[in-house]
């Protein structure tokens, strides 16, 4: 860090430990070392001619030795971040920085330091090995992360990475540095965690490329929602903003409703005028109280267990496809996009971090539960795609959103093709959505979702007209058709309509 970037840290104040964890957020990665002294984020940005990684660095002085100087004491730490692709190294940053001046030694090595390094990359997937190592001459320490990243080439408008603003200033006329951003100098918080005591939340995003789909103003809204996917109402904002190819988004939420909260989403979308949702991206929370003891977990480059039986390559990417469901939108792209041109290391490292996000507390419980879901999908769904549950539509809702509440099967109509309905009452963070699938062959084939009122699948404002298109309509009696099925109205045209919109 240099002296400027380091003084504008210390007129923030000094930073708290006790509220950092780990947490890996949907487009961002985190990660820590050495029990708690050091934490790391690695997030993605653009600007108009290239992609690039901005690594944030957050550690312990004391992990440190400190030298004593003519000024006083500090200490001396190189900090050295690699881009790593399966061809070789793609960029590469090494800073040194000096630590705040101490009267003496134990000052020096008291609170934390933040150093912010900036990496251009093309797009690919890639393992960004984070090293901080003493460079006092005199302390030993030295530790090394590696933290799996994809950067996606895309030509639709995207967020960048959101993370939050511990701290900001207005900044100095002409003298920009790594930490200024819209005219302010914002000090991030790395690892995403807030004190249960913070009355708002601050954070930093930047939208890209909208003006390529809408020409003037247009929507960005953002709130926090529970775990739950409840939207908390007293944490949601809306802003108009004029198109442009880079857009700065910088704002704060009020946290007087989530005092009880322990962890959190935030959520930020640009709509268009007609609500048509553009992008968004989303930053997962944890609010830690100021006396917890809780510290930073530790993760290393050791492997958990659960991950470490994965060395085959083919079961490997197969384990991976299946978890296409469960992911979420920049973890779906990595997936079908990238993850079979990586190593058995960079597969095992995504899959370690993938439940380490999906599920903080126990991500080997998570794992476990999802690996029941995928053998019931393969048994229930697989036949027709050699046994792959999470590649047919219905093994795909199944994993995505849990089993349903109610199913009504129609698999042996005589004016529609087999049908069936899945009803949730809840559906990820909305409620009351349903799922319609047909079989339009009838040969022993995989169902095909047609129709869902879900935000994201499949929407058919013709699934009525393409279900009673069924060819070849068997010619019966009224009385054979009470026969087969005798409950009321059974062959009208408004029963697939009714059960869709009426579920039992």
């Amino acid at each position: 860090m240099s002296e400027r970037e380091y003084l504008c840290a210390m007129d923030f104040g000094k930073r708290t430990i006790a509220a950092l964890l780990v947490l890996a957020c949907g487009f961002a990665y985190s990660h820590s070392l050495a029990q708690g002294s050091i934490a790391c984020d690695v997030l993605r940005f653009q600007s108009q001619e290239t992609g690039f990684l901005e690594v944030h660095v957050d550690f312990e002085s004391r992990s440190f030795h400190a030298l004593q100087t003519d000024e006083g004491w500090r200490t001396r730490v190189q900090i050295e971040a690699v881009v790593e692709s399966s061809e070789g190294i793609v960029n590469y940053g090494k800073t040194n920085i000096e630590g705040p001046l101490g009267t003496d030694s134990l000052a020096a090595l008291d609170g934390r330091q933040f150093h912010l390094e900036r990496i251009a990359v093309p797009t690919g997937i890639f393992n960004v090995a984070v090293t901080l190592r003493d460079a006092s001459g005199v302390g030993t320490f030295e530790e090394t992360t590696t933290i799996p990243i994809e950067f996606l080439e895309t030509d639709a408008p995207r967020f960048s990475d959101p993370f939050i603003v511990e701290a900001f200033a207005p900044s100095a006329d002409g003298e920009p540095t790594n930490l200024t951003r819209s005219g302010y100098e914002m000090l991030p918080l790395v690892q995403a965690a807030l004190s249960t005591e913070a009355s708002k939340l601050q954070f930093y995003t930047e939208l890209y490329r909208v003006n390529e789909v809408v020409d003037s103003l247009f929507l960005v809204q953002c709130w926090l929602e529970t775990d739950e996917g409840t939207i908390i109402p007293s944490t949601r904002r809306f802003f108009r903003k004029e198109a442009a190819p880079v857009l700065p988004v910088f704002t704060s939420i009020p946290l007087v409703d989530v005092q009880e909260t322990q962890r959190a989403r935030l959520v930020v979308q640009a709509l268009t005028r007609n609500n048509e949702l553009i992008t968004e991206n989303s930053l997962p929370l944890q609010f830690i109280a100021p006396s917890s003891n809780m510290g930073l977990a530790e993760f290393g480059s050791v492997l958990p267990a659960y991950i470490e039986g994965f060395t085959d390559s083919l079961t490997l990417v197969q384990h991976i496809r299946d978890h296409h469901p469960k992911a979420d939108a920049s973890q779906r792209k990595t997936i079908d996009g990238f993850i079979t041109e990586a190593s058995v290391s960079q597969m095992q490292a995504f899959l370690a971090y993938f439940w380490e996000q999906q599920s903080p507390d126990d991500p080997e419980a998570g794992w476990r539960a999802y690996t029941t879901a995928i053998a019931y999908a393969d048994s229930a769904y697989g036949a027709c795609r050699q046994g792959h549950g999470a590649e047919t539509d219905m093994g795909y809702i199944y994993l995505r959103y849990g089993p349903p509440n109610t199913i009504v099967k129609r698999h042996n109509e005589t004016d529609y093709y087999p049908y069936e309905i899945w009803h949730y009452h809840r559906a990820g963070p909305f409620t009351n959505k349903r799922f319609l699938f047909f079989s339009p062959h009838m040969v022993n084939e995989c169902f095909t979702l047609l129709h869902s009122d879900m935000l994201g699948e499949v929407s058919n404002t013709d699934w009525l007209q393409i279900l009673r298109s069924r060819e070849n309509r068997l010619r019966v009696t009224s009385s054979q058709l009470n026969r087969l099925n005798p409950r009321r109205d059974t062959f009208s045209g408004e029963e697939p309509e009714d059960l869709f919109f009426n579920p039992r």
